[in-house]
């Protein structure tokens, strides 16, 4: 039998975005073992990815995927706090690999394919705008140029970010391989949109989205400084896996919200 999950329950009922905010925080530090061994993985695999280009990329995205989908997993079927600090405390990175790799290599190999679609449908609307892209010679005569997709961009970017959290909670939730490889695509399941069309999930995610747009920002202003450029590359990763955390979160209370 399914349990309740009166920890999601409590989140949402009062101040969600503190009470996400607070987990996010718990997940981090109540566990510095596991922490410090994620971080010194995803540092790794960004030094990988800096020597072997595409394949040290796609390892670094299976792990972050698969960590994601662990913490998931770890808040939605929580019972309580009390429960959550406990499985919080024993969390093993090896553990979480090996239960849900798979299911993030199918995920992540969803993703590449709809990004490359993506890429491809914008070739194909450049192609066909009758712009003379041949005769484009530098940088700034490109942007110039491709300033007629700026405003579709932005607008499917604000679409993608307001189901998103939806999506990787069906990846989260996934059983294998397979049925992660199937869960990116419910972005275009109607039935997936219909359910955010809530009020409360409106709020949450709007909220949501306006702070990760503050926190992208100040954190570009931190990361510009002089002093902070010396060890801008491992703040970086610092802040990849707070966002992963973060991120894991919202997909289960937003899941919560529409389920309820």
């Amino acid at each position: 039998m399914q349990k309740q999950r009166y920890l999601l329950d409590e989140v949402r009922a009062s101040e969600p975005i503190k009470n996400t905010l607070r987990l996010t925080w718990e997940l981090i530090v109540l566990n510095k073992k596991f922490t410090l061994i994620v971080l010194s993985l995803l540092l790794l695999l960004n030094i990988l990815t800096f020597f072997s280009g595409l394949f040290g990329m796609v390892l670094s995205g299976i792990f972050a995927l698969t960590i994601q989908i662990y913490l998931s997993q770890m808040v939605y079927f929580s019972e309580d706090i009390e429960e959550f600090i406990e499985q919080i405390k024993s969390s093993k990175v090896e553990v979480a690999v090996a239960n849900n790799a798979f299911v993030a290599s199918g995920a992540y190999i969803a993703w590449l394919i709809l990004f490359v679609v993506f890429i491809f449908v914008l070739a194909l609307i450049l192609k066909n705008s009758g712009i003379p892209l041949e005769d484009i010679k530098t940088i700034n005569e490109l942007m110039s140029a491709t300033q007629i997709l700026f405003l579709p961009i932005v607008i499917l970017t604000l679409l993608i970010s307001y189901i998103y959290p939806l999506v990787q909670s069906n990846i989260a939730l996934a059983q294998n391989i397979f049925e992660g490889f199937l869960a990116p695509f419910t972005i275009f399941s109607p039935a997936l949109w219909r359910a955010s069309f809530k009020n409360e999930y409106l709020k949450y995610i709007v909220m949501i989205m306006g702070l990760t747009f503050l926190g992208a920002l100040l954190f570009g202003i931190f990361i510009s400084l002089p002093i902070i450029n010396i060890v801008a590359g491992f703040i970086f990763i610092v802040a990849v896996y707070v966002y992963m955390v973060f991120n894991s979160i919202v997909a289960m209370v937003a899941r919560r919200i529409v389920e309820s």
